[in-house]
Formats: C-alpha cells, structure tokens, sequence
C-alpha cells in the first residue's frame, strides 16, 4: 500500500478477539522472546525484533505522533488503520488508512446490537440463557457463543439490518458469509459507536448499557485463552472509562488481523478504531507471530499516546 497516507487528515464532524475458535492462535508461549504489551520493562523493545518505539519525546503534535505510530507499524511488518473521534469537540482525525478490514470478533457488537433492537421491537424473545451468550460474547469474547446467536438469530441478515439502521456504507458481509469475516472499516467502527452512544442506531438506553456494559467490564483473557489487552487497554494506561471489543485471526491473504476498538474518558468522550493487517511472514502464525502482532498494535497506540492518556 502506497504510503501517501502518512498526512494526517483533520476533518471537523457535525458531531472494538478472535473471528473464530479455529483460526485462533494460541495463548502465550511459554519462553517468549517478546514481551507481553504493557508488561515490558523497557517498552518497544524486542529481543526478536530487535526494534525499539520511536522517541516521541520530541515530536509531541498529534500529526507528528499519527505518522510515526504509522511508520512504526511499518517497519513491523503491518499496515494500520487509525481513527479517532473526540465527542466533545466534534473533531475526527485518521491516518489517511481506510481500507477495509475483516472485522474478526468485533462483529459480534453486530451481532449483539441486533438481537437486543429486535428484543426491544418485541420481534424476539430472549431467554436467560441467550442473555447470557450475549454477555460472555462480548466480555470475553466467546466464539461458541457467537455462533450460537449467529446461527439463531439470522446470521448474513443481521449484518444488513445494522448497515442500513446505523447506517455503515463500508460494511458488509464477507464473500464466505461468516460473521468473522465481516468487512469493514476504522472509519464505519467509529460511526457506529458514536450512534450506539448517542442513540441514533435506535437501541434504546437501557439496550445499549447492556452492551456498553459488557465491552467495559471485558476480560483479560479471552475465552480461548487469547490475551485481550493489546491496543487499548495497555497503552492508556492512564485513561479512564476504557471500555472495548477486540478482534483477531490469522491468517487472512497471510497477514495476522488485529483489531482494538472502543470507547475511553470521560462521559465517552472519545472513540478509538486501530486495525492491523502485520505479516506472517516474518513470525509465523503461532504462539510468537501472535504476540508480535498484537506488540506491534500496542505500540503503535502508546507511540499515539505517549502519556497513557488521549490528547488531541
């Protein structure tokens, strides 16, 4: 992909696991060379890699920050897709990358939201136990659980009716029609969060703090056994209210697919999307290719947030 995307584009608005059990790596290996995000005692530094974060110490302004996270990712081996919405402001700033991503476990916020707009139309009737999927989907990001719902409750139809109700005109159903596979993008991410925030996705308040509740109360380990605190959660540090759905799975077109999505501050006040596409090539699509890529993401939003904490 070319690299003109590097500028930072600045537009003033009007106004987030793994895809599947069987495409999951496995949880950490035992002997690592890399060390886990947020757990480094020297961050941005690995013994496989031998590389090391950029000082940002010196280059504070946020467009400074949005292209060396993106050269950063770069020199990994992955391509990123970074959007970030202030509420308060109105302000969205990317890094010029929009291309459309398999959304891997994220598609289950879909999955969730569609069910509990269709509960609250009175089109379905949800048991304890199909509430509790929903939680579990969410929290720790179960795939047995998403099937389940997936499968119950109207699998490619679900993907439809939230694209048309949010609207997200760069989402889409895969070609394999999983919900895995769902295409998206950084930017769509963004908008449905900000109109599941603000009610204009239609799911009611009491609707939406189920799911709301559910991403901020996530777990640290994945159903699977996969480590859920890449992105987000390790490099703001410092932020509060971090509430996220996670997404991941190898090996798409022989990339590792990384997704860290949510909601931090204050009253919601922002919404961050980052994607990674970071080759297998280079680590493998194991135990050690997996915590590479998800290094890789981790650093890249800590080089975007040198402080633990947002600042635009």
């Amino acid at each position: 992909m070319a690299l003109a995307f590097m500028a930072v584009l600045i537009a003033v608005t009007a106004s987030m696991s793994c895809a599947h059990v069987s495409c999951a790596a496995p949880a950490k290996a035992s002997g690592s060379a890399i060390p886990e995000p947020g757990l480094s005692q020297e961050p941005g530094l690995s013994q496989a890699g031998q590389t090391r974060t950029p000082d940002v110490g010196t280059q504070p302004s946020l467009a400074s920050r949005m292209t060396l996270a993106t050269e950063f990712a770069l020199e990994q081996g992955a391509e990123v897709s970074i959007v970030i919405l202030d509420r308060v402001e109105g302000v969205r700033v990317t890094n010029g990358n929009d291309e459309p991503i398999d959304t891997a476990s994220v598609s289950k916020l879909f999955i969730a939201d569609d069910i509990l707009f269709r509960e609250q139309q009175g089109e379905v009737t949800l048991s304890e136990y199909e509430a509790g999927l929903i939680d579990e989907m969410l929290r720790s990001s179960d795939d047995s659980a998403a099937e389940l719902l997936w499968n119950r409750f109207g699998s490619n139809n679900i993907i439809d009716r939230i694209t048309a109700r949010y609207p997200l005109s760069s989402t889409s159903i895969g070609s394999d029609e999983t919900w895995w596979e769902t295409q998206t993008t950084m930017s769509d991410i963004v908008s449905y969060y900000d109109a599941l925030l603000d009610g204009r996705g239609g799911l009611s308040a009491d609707q939406s703090a189920v799911v709301l509740g559910d991403i901020g109360d996530f777990t640290s380990t994945a159903a699977d056994g996969y480590y859920q605190r890449f992105g987000i959660p390790d490099a703001l540090s410092g932020e509060s209210g971090i509430a996220v759905k996670q997404g991941w799975m190898c090996c798409i077109d022989g990339n590792w697919i990384h997704l860290s999505t949510g909601i931090a501050g204050d009253d919601h006040r922002f919404i961050i999307a980052l994607g990674s596409r970071e080759t297998a090539a280079n680590y493998g699509s194991g135990d050690l290719g997996a915590e590479h890529a998800r290094w890789t993401l981790t650093e890249t939003a800590a080089i975007l947030f040198p402080d633990g904490r947002i600042d635009l």
